[in-house]
């Protein structure tokens, strides 16, 4: 089984705050034929569950409205009678929010906005300010999610001291036990004999690094994003810059770092993460490169938190952790396969692994 899309996992939660409300999700590739779906949610009240097809959209404007409307009445045509459709997305416009209510398309988004109108039961919330701020856990902080890291590219790294742990994941030997004791506490991690720990269960810790990098880790460590001063295409831009990149010790990530870890132009990368060393003064980096900041920019310059976010086999591209957790902030069709596929190739078979230290 695929991990759930951070969105998805938010979305959940938003539903789980409600009165007598549980959801659960199942997200399997395959899983409907004759229609593309990112998963199926199954929401329960004591009396009533029903299901939905689940679909993940990104960047829900008044503008872009009319192609996601299009978009689903498409698929509820393609759907059975007892099927239908459900839109998960990131933050919505009050504007969007009420167009969707008015063509009666069901939604979820991170905020807490949901529109749920079935035989069955309703549910409308408009107002995001409904739910009480909280975290998931007021230690799981940024440094724990570094330890996180360190432990799904490394499972094995349980086993060994505390300081290579801490080495990989780039905190303090301090750090590193909160952490622990922290994701032992959340069910994140069993403790063994002897101090030590092992994993509870692989998929549930990576969706939480998901959601934890998107959500938290992520704003620590990115710069800004940026676009050429000059006005090139982006395959020129790449050609000119990567033997500036190399000199540097800066990993490639984002859809070019994807396009680069399969070998294949099959993804035709438009974007590229640059994962700097956390010394380097980025304004170098941006000059030598003749790169402007653009709020729309497809070049997106974030810091490396510790000297071990590189993949194993090419010491030039980002590890596919932080290659797929970036492809997972913009889901459109292209991206999501692309991470699904990174899932499978490279990250699954760790999972495996781990499940037999």
């Amino acid at each position: 089984m695929l991990p759930k899309h951070p969105w998805l996992q938010k979305c959940i939660e938003r539903l789980e705050e409600l009165p007598q409300i549980k959801a659960t999700a199942i997200v399997e590739p395959g899983y409907l034929e004759g229609a593309l779906a990112d998963g199926i949610l199954t929401i329960y009240t004591p009396q009533n569950q029903v299901q939905y097809i689940v679909e993940i959209k990104s960047k829900l404007t008044i503008e872009t409205l009319d192609v996601v409307i299009l978009y689903f009445n498409h698929l509820k045509q393609r759907l059975g009678d007892n099927q239908k459709p459900l839109l998960v997305t990131d933050i919505l416009s009050d504007e969007v929010v009420e167009e969707l209510i008015r063509i009666d398309i069901e939604f979820i988004d991170t905020s807490g906005n949901i529109y749920i109108n079935n035989s069955l039961f309703y549910i409308l919330i408009k107002n995001s300010s409904f739910y009480q701020k909280k975290t998931s856990s007021p230690t799981f902080n940024t440094n724990t999610l570094k330890v996180v890291y360190a432990i799904l590219k490394k499972p094995k790294i349980l086993l060994f001291s505390r300081d290579e742990i801490a080495e990989v994941a780039g905190v303090d030997i301090n750090a590193v036990e909160v952490s622990l004791d922290s994701l032992f506490k959340l069910n994140y991690l069993q403790q063994q004999y002897g101090g030590r720990y092992k994993i509870e269960n692989y998929t549930k810790l990576l969706e939480r690094w998901d959601m934890g990098y998107l959500e938290n880790l992520r704003s620590e460590l990115v710069i800004d994003t940026f676009s050429p001063i000059r006005n090139i295409q982006f395959s020129d831009f790449l050609f000119q810059s990567l033997d500036i990149v190399s000199g540097y010790k800066i990993l490639v990530g984002g859809e070019f770092g994807a396009s680069a870890l399969f070998k294949t132009a099959y993804l035709q990368p438009t974007s590229i993460v640059l994962h700097i060393p956390n010394q380097l003064n980025y304004r170098i980096i941006t000059t030598q490169l003749r790169l402007k900041p653009n709020v729309q920019g497809n070049i997106t310059i974030i810091k490396q938190f510790s000297s071990y976010n590189f993949y194993e086999n090419n010491d030039m591209i980002a590890d596919p952790l932080l290659i797929r957790a970036e492809l997972l902030l913009y889901p459109d069709e292209r991206l999501k396969e692309t991470a699904t596929r990174i899932y499978n190739e490279y990250i699954f078979q760790i999972g495996q692994m781990a499940e037999t230290l």
